[in-house]
């Protein structure tokens, strides 16, 4: 007989609840979105829901490697360390780097585990794909908060009005926020009478199904941040907690706002209309996504986006920005760990985020001269040569190692130029919590979930491979025993998980503090105020698909045609004599790209958006990469804005 068991997405924030439907011999074939879970309420995306693909790929990386020969556990584990160690005790402990990617920071256990061998080593060179989608919001949190662990998240289940920055929840969720009932909270905001506008280069399938479509200038945000700042700053309340506003005001009053309106390329009326939606409504959600964080001044925005929050009596109240108690014992564990402590890279001294250096200076690292540099990498759950800019570079830099090892479930780009490649489970195969989620949402439910599938061929768990190289490199430390317990099969799999702390609005100022301003801010706007307005043709804008995530699922399809195109406005693409689905050579300072192009309509003018993700389009190529690139506040790495020049081949 037929049985069902339930657990949850991990690919992102969301965390959707899904039922797997389990066959008589055991073995799930259907994941489907789970309709009595407290939290999604029935919604998952197809990323989620067709990860059975994923895990059963006939390419799935099934037996340890070395050297292109399957062996086994034992003699890939002590290949690794017997490589390593020489390496470490000649040249030191920086000498060996670790790369890991997304799919890491939903897997608490592994991630825990990543960062406790890269102390075990003594290597400061952690590097994360972080550093490609949202460093700026850890930093942010720092100056805000005091703590990279502690982010606002919007109450849109309670919002008249929301205001969504960068971000297409319709497509990808959002980052940054557990949406309650996934995106179906934006029917619910519409059907009570509320209304969303969304911030963003182009219409898209959010505007189109939700509210209003205001079109901005590509990566331009933080002006009409402090734009909007500037006009609503005097209806600040008072706060003994609250530090800095006074001074974050009058900066933002020192940009006339006749430069918002070029920069943006939205005119002062509407800026003022958006004001005055935002000062009337009874409450208003704003919140920015992955669309800002890359554009360049993705830190200052987000430090703006709250205090525009505070500034309309939005913060820590209902329907507004709220902090969930999560987020404060998370801060507390953190402090515990000596987690996010200040460090520095070797090239460039540029900052790191959550012990993580940023991976737009990983070849810089590898290929520069010195007794530091990079000769051995560890890459977990990543394709840097893909997921990071400066492929070509990268690539060079990959050859001139003296040991690369991928731990993975696929052999990737990265992989195929590794001496030693280790196969992971994925997370259909392992026990997980919602520890990514537990600080990003409005409820109190900590999800758990355990596996519903055994790891095919000799694929293992990231934590129980990482805690048998911490052993054959010669850590002592006794925790690293419990690793090789099968934890996944011994831990508790409540029905949906266990229930946390409640969130109480208007708790949050009566303890903890706010900061607006510091010398960090004062030279960060004026470095907006300095940046030139770039004269291109055109301006590149990447764009999230329904199927491909991250390093998740590259080359994933749907039925119907493919999405290796990029997207024009019909009259820019007339201007350059290109009919619809005719190919253009899109040129930067950093590379070329061929791609055909559609046109397509609610694109801000000489706008070029090309998909994220795809193996045979590959947008890094055009992303100029190097310290030059990186936000140095924060080691955020410019993905979107960059100039762009459009040929007609």
């Amino acid at each position: 007989m037929a049985s069902e068991l339930r657990t949850y997405c991990r690919i992102c924030e969301a965390a959707c609840g899904l039922v797997a439907e389990i066959d008589p011999h055991g073995q799930p074939v259907r994941l489907r979105p789970d309709r009595s879970h407290p939290v999604s309420h029935g919604y998952a995306c197809a990323k989620g829901t067709r990860f059975l693909e994923v895990a059963r790929h006939p390419s799935r990386l099934l037996q340890p490697r070395v050297d292109a020969a399957e062996v086994s556990w034992e003699a890939a584990i002590d290949a690794v360390a017997n490589r390593l160690r020489p390496i470490r005790e000649q040249h030191g402990p920086h000498a060996i780097g670790i790369y890991f990617g997304n799919p890491m920071a939903f897997h608490p256990l592994g991630l825990v585990a990543t960062l406790a061998l890269a102390r075990s080593i003594g290597t400061r060179n952690v590097f994360a794909a972080g550093s490609q989608d949202c460093n700026n919001k850890f930093a942010g949190a720092r100056l805000v908060h005091g703590s990279a662990a502690i982010h606002p998240v919007p109450d849109f289940e309670r919002a008249e009005l929301a205001v969504v920055f960068g971000g297409n929840p319709y497509v990808s969720q959002s980052s940054f926020v557990h949406l309650p009932g996934g995106a179906t909270v934006f029917d619910r905001l519409v059907a009570r009478g509320g209304d969303v506008v969304w911030v963003d280069p182009r219409r898209t399938e959010s505007a189109a199904r939700w509210g209003t479509h205001l079109p901005i200038r590509p990566g331009t945000d933080a002006w009409l941040l402090l734009g909007l700042l500037s006009l609503l700053g005097d209806g600040a309340p008072r706060h003994e907690h609250v530090e800095g506003f006074a001074e974050l005001l009058h900066a933002a009053r020192r940009i006339d706002l006749a430069q918002v309106a070029y920069r943006t390329g939205i005119a002062e009326k509407e800026i003022h209309a958006l004001a005055d939606r935002i000062a009337a409504a009874r409450a208003t959600a704003l919140h920015m996504s992955v669309g800002v964080n890359q554009g360049g001044f993705g830190t200052l925005a987000y430090v703006v986006l709250q205090a525009l929050a505070w500034a309309t009596g939005n913060f820590d109240r209902p329907g507004g920005s709220l902090v969930h108690p999560n987020a404060h014992a998370l801060a507390r564990l953190f402090r515990l760990a000596g987690v996010d402590k200040p460090v520095r890279s070797r090239v460039g001294d540029l900052p790191g985020a959550i012990d993580t250096l940023p991976g737009a200076i990983l070849a810089d690292e590898i290929l520069a001269p010195g007794p530091e540099r990079i000769r051995a990498l560890i890459v977990l759950a990543g394709d840097p040569l893909r997921s990071v800019p400066g492929g070509s570079r990268l690539h060079e830099a990959l050859q001139t190692l003296e040991h690369l090892v991928c731990v993975d479930m696929f052999e990737n780009a990265t992989g195929r130029l590794a001496q030693v490649l280790l196969p992971s489970a994925s997370w259909l195969e392992r026990w997980d919590f919602a520890a990514t989620t537990v600080a990003l949402q409005v409820g109190s439910l900590v999800q758990v979930g355990g596996p519903v599938m055994t790891p095919p061929g000799e694929a293992r768990n990231d934590a129980r491979i990482l805690g048998d190289l911490a052993i054959a490199m010669g850590s002592r430390n006794p925790l690293w025993q419990l690793s090789r317990l099968p934890f996944d099969r011994w831990l508790p799999r409540p029905r949906f998980g266990v229930p946390g702390p409640r969130l109480h609005p208007g708790r949050h100022l009566r303890r903890h503090r706010l900061r607006f301003w510091d010398a960090t801010m004062r030279a960060e706007i004026e470095r907006l105020r300095r940046s030139v307005v770039e004269v291109s043709e055109y301006t590149l804008v990447c764009r999230r698909r329904r199927l491909g995530h991250n390093s998740w699922m590259h080359g994933g399809t749907r039925s119907g045609e493919p999405e290796s195109f990029a997207w024009m406005r019909p009259d820019d693409m007339l201007s350059l004599g290109v009919k619809d689905g005719a190919p253009v050579e899109l040129r930067t300072k950093a590379g070329s790209l061929r791609v055909p192009v559609r046109g397509r309509d609610g694109l801000a003018p000489r706008t070029v958006v090309v998909p994220h993700g795809l193996p045979d389009v590959n947008v890094n190529a055009l992303i100029p990469s190097g310290v030059d690139e990186v936000e140095r506040w924060s080691g955020q790495h410019r993905m979107t804005g960059i100039a762009v020049t459009v040929r007609a081949l």
